[in-house]
């Protein structure tokens, strides 16, 4: 049975306003599911035939677990709305004994024609920045959403306010003090093209910082627009990195002037605008930035010149104050509060780094005294590092590669991952190549699913999950006895503190791996603009891990399809989210951190309230799956735009 409240558009021209609530309840296929956890029905089960978009990056989760965001390519109820991908946000009611969903769509309406978007790339999409509770998001669009003059021709980011059903608002992140020229309205093909800009880089948790790259000179202070076809046409521009913070846009990329280390706008020496500045690892060629932005937005990784190789890296801290952390260096990851960073630099910046001018991995910690700001992670090594595999949130872990010899006494490494704990490093295994190696890292582009990071580490940064195509290089330690890939990819979970190492997508038969296990999804991955979100595939314990394979991992995965796979360290036993019987792929798309709830994305009906076969977004929910009343949602309140 589905209960439907009504429906009505959302102020602010909001796709679709399908306020419907569907109960979920307890099915025959719950009693197979791990961890006492029942099925919930979250998107809409019966109705003008949409399917949810397998779509990990565009699935983000409330850490209860009661709210959800995920995408469609069509309405989920008739009304107006864009033609490209919508965004939806379903709430779980929390009422005693229920277990109902409401959906409602929170894409703006697009307001120029659909043509153009789809012509220059920049189709209208949230990116990765929600607030913890869903209520606020930073969307990208060329179609202007406030009366803005001076940006009204670009591509822009807005904030947006009471998606969860509050007071809407509308406020443009990317705002310029300068008109933006001509020639960045560009006509191209019979058709006006906006050029696709900015670069949403990084943000602070609550959203009152969002930090981004543009082309465009948005400030009094920012470079102009050099002569030549940048001036004329708007290509080939220099990059500038920027903020907005609490509404102020300004410019990051200011330095200190020659051989200064340090510059302080507010006390001298002032520093000076650079002639291009980039997030540490940038937004523009889409890596992943591993807190180049501090949660509270305070600090800020950035490198001056921008570009693709290594520049002078450093700290921009308060809006106000720079700090050169090295004229040479490649930045790789950086603790949750910024106050340290991992980078790699050929220069000797201790006295005990005498390898001959090779590049080693150093960490910058801003707390330190100030004549000892640098630590050697790959003392004593003579190789070459490679990416950072990631870093605890306060950064006294990290995982890296090394390629040579950096612990006495052990074999040479051949792209070696390595932990180092303060001060103490642990060889782990090797990968069979760097390719490998790479897409486990920090410089892995987000463009595609097949290139996203395939790397989680837990908050204590005690457990790391990562991914290896042979266990050649891994045989043998942590008590782990080898497998047969196949050349699959399949994952495995170290343990820091105890030294174990466990393949969590084998096959527990040990038969060779017949398929690629993979813990993100883009299944529509050309259609939609894709965002760096990664799947919460690694419970903060670290006793869970969440994956999907085509492999039969059990006796009941019957169907030779996709399906939704749960690992438990505890027992190092597998289980089933999905039936293991549908017809089509299944996927795990996203879950919480306590990994309570799951969300699959399925075309089998798992609820006899599933009234049809197209994919549908569950929640396999611990303790859930219990019958509820219907609960409407309450009205939404209309929108104010925030212009500037």
């Amino acid at each position: 049975m589905v209960v439907r409240i009504g429906a009505r558009v959302l102020a602010l021209g909001a796709v679709v306003a399908s306020v419907g609530a569907w109960a979920s309840s307890a099915s025959a296929a719950d009693a197979a599911l791990p961890d006492g956890r029942g099925y919930e029905l979250v998107s809409k089960g019966v109705g003008n035939g949409v399917d949810v978009v397998p779509q990990t990056d565009k699935t983000h989760v409330r850490p209860d677990g009661n709210a959800v965001t995920f995408s469609t390519w069509d309405p989920l109820d008739a009304a107006d709305g864009s033609a490209f991908e919508l965004e939806h946000l379903s709430t779980r009611s929390t009422a005693p004994g229920a277990s109902v969903w409401s959906s409602h769509g929170i894409t703006p309406l697009a307001q120029d024609t659909t043509v153009e978007p789809a012509a220059d790339g920049s189709f209208p999409s949230f990116v990765d920045a929600f607030a913890p509770d869903l209520s606020i998001g930073i969307y990208k669009t060329s179609q202007p959403l406030t009366h803005a003059p001076n940006a009204a021709d670009v591509t822009n980011l807005y904030r947006i306010t009471g998606l969860d059903g509050g007071a809407r608002t509308v406020q443009l992140m990317t705002d310029s003090v300068n008109p933006v020229p001509e020639a960045w309205l560009t006509f191209f093909d019979g058709l006006f093209v906006r050029l696709i800009q900015p670069q949403f880089a990084g943000a602070s948790s609550d959203l009152r910082h969002v930090v981004f790259e543009s082309t465009l000179s948005l400030t009094a202070d920012a470079p102009p627009y050099p002569a030549g076809v940048c001036a004329t046409f708007g290509f080939g521009c220099p990059t500038h990195l920027y903020e907005n913070a609490d509404g102020v846009v300004r410019l990051v990329g200011r330095i200190p002037q020659g051989s200064d280390n340090a510059c302080d706008d507010a006390v001298g020496p002032a520093c000076v605008p650079a002639a291009s500045s980039q997030t540490a690892l940038s937004a523009t060629v889409r890596l992943y930035s591993q807190v180049a932005v501090s949660s509270d937005g305070r600090r800020i990784y950035f490198q001056s010149p921008a570009g693709f190789g290594g520049g002078a890296l450093y700290l921009r801290e308060d809006g106000v104050l720079t700090q050169l952390i090295s004229s040479n260096g490649n930045f790789l990851a950086a603790s949750a509060d910024g106050s340290r960073a991992f980078f790699t630099a050929g220069d000797s910046l201790v006295g005990d780094d005498t390898d001959g001018g090779e590049s080693d991995l150093y960490m910058y910690d801003r707390d330190a005294p100030a004549l000892s700001p640098f630590t050697l992670i790959s003392r004593g090594g003579s190789g070459n590092p490679g990416t950072v595999v990631g870093s605890s949130p306060d950064g006294h872990y990290v995982y890296f590669v090394f390629t040579g010899d950096l612990i006495a006494g052990e074999p040479t490494a051949f792209q070696g991952l390595y932990v180092w704990h303060d001060g103490q490093l642990r060889h782990i295994g090797d990968f069979p190549n760097a390719a490998v190696a790479d897409v486990n890292g920090a410089r892995t582009t987000w463009s595609f699913v097949a290139t996203a990071r395939t790397s989680r580490i837990t908050p204590d940064g005690r457990q790391l999950l990562f991914m290896t195509t042979s266990d050649a290089g891994f045989a043998g330690r942590g008590g782990f006895a080898g497998y047969d890939h196949a050349e699959h990819r399949e994952f495995y979970l170290y343990s820091a503190e105890t030294g174990s190492l466990a393949c969590v997508s084998c096959n527990p038969d040990g038969s060779a791996a017949t398929a690629d296990a993979a813990i993100d999804v883009r299944e529509s991955e050309t259609t939609g603009l894709a965002t760096s979100d990664s799947a919460q595939a690694l419970t903060d314990d670290g006793r869970r891990v969440f994956f999907n394979t085509a492999e039969a991992l059990v006796p009941e995965d019957v169907n030779d399809r996709s399906d939704a796979y749960e690992y438990d360290a505890e027992t190092g036993t597998v289980h089933l989210l999905s039936s293991g019987r549908s017809t089509a792929p299944s996927y795990v798309v996203d879950a919480t951190a306590s990994g309570d709830d799951v969300f699959i994305v399925t075309r089998e009906r798992l609820l006899a309230r599933d009234g049809d076969d197209r994919y549908d977004l569950y929640d396999a929910r611990v303790g859930g799956g219990l019958p509820g009343p219907p609960t409407p949602r309450p009205a939404g309140s209309g929108i104010t735009v925030l212009d500037p």
